[in-house]
């Protein structure tokens, strides 16, 4: 009997051992889901109809855009702080980013500005910090690319800082796909990652949904 004791103590240690070791697996695997997801729907998205206007169109030029992002995200930490009384799932925020896109083809530049929330409270009784206690700004550049007339996608790379809630600067990078319900306007989901090096180094992967307003400036 003991010996049976003994033999399921060993298993249980390694098995708590064996996690200990990846502890950030389960959340780089669904990042890395996230990740697939996002890039399956922009292929599909193309499809044939993105080689249909490639002929259609030629080399025209496209006129600049102003662009107009409103969303609400879900970030998952992977990195996690125990000292500071982390959970895996951050509390939700909210979204701004208005951006100025060039004129061009399917690929266009741009630069943009973003501002978001926290919406939730998170930190317990040891660094509590409630809904709307940080606000970040971030420029950005934007690379504005059109898959086909319904369908176009934004990626930003920016550097996020808090002018609410103690100093803190981060980097990040984002792509998001978007869909024209209307002439100017639509909806989009976009995947972001973030580094912050504050207290520590932070990671996280979120996920974005939102509208977007979407016009050309004519000349």
């Amino acid at each position: 009997m003991r010996e049976r004791n003994t033999e399921t103590s060993r298993a249980s240690q390694l098995s708590r051992q064996r996690r200990a070791r990846s502890p950030h697996r389960p959340s780089l695997q669904i990042a890395a889901c996230l990740c697939c997801a996002l890039g399956l729907f922009a292929w599909l998205s193309a499809g044939p109809a993105a080689a249909q206007d490639s002929e259609q169109d030629g080399a025209l030029e496209d006129p600049p855009r102003m662009l107009g992002l409103f969303s609400v995200g879900v970030p998952l930490r992977l990195t996690l702080d125990d000292k500071l009384d982390q959970s895996r799932i951050a509390p939700t925020y909210g979204s701004v980013l208005l951006g100025y896109a060039l004129g061009g083809q399917r690929l266009r530049h741009g630069f943009g500005v973003g501002a978001s929330w926290n919406m939730g409270h998170e930190g317990g009784y040891t660094t509590p910090v409630y809904a709307g206690d940080q606000l970040a700004l971030m420029p950005s550049y934007l690379a504005y690319y059109t898959l086909n007339r319904d369908v176009f996608g934004v990626g930003h790379v920016g550097i996020p800082f808090l002018v609410r809630g103690g100093p803190s600067v981060g980097v990040e990078v984002g792509a998001a796909i978007a869909y024209r319900v209307f002439a100017g306007s639509g909806v989009f989901a976009a995947l972001n990652l973030d580094a912050y090096g504050a207290a520590g180094f932070n990671l996280l992967a979120s996920l974005e949904l939102g509208v977007v307003i979407d016009y050309e400036v004519l000349p």
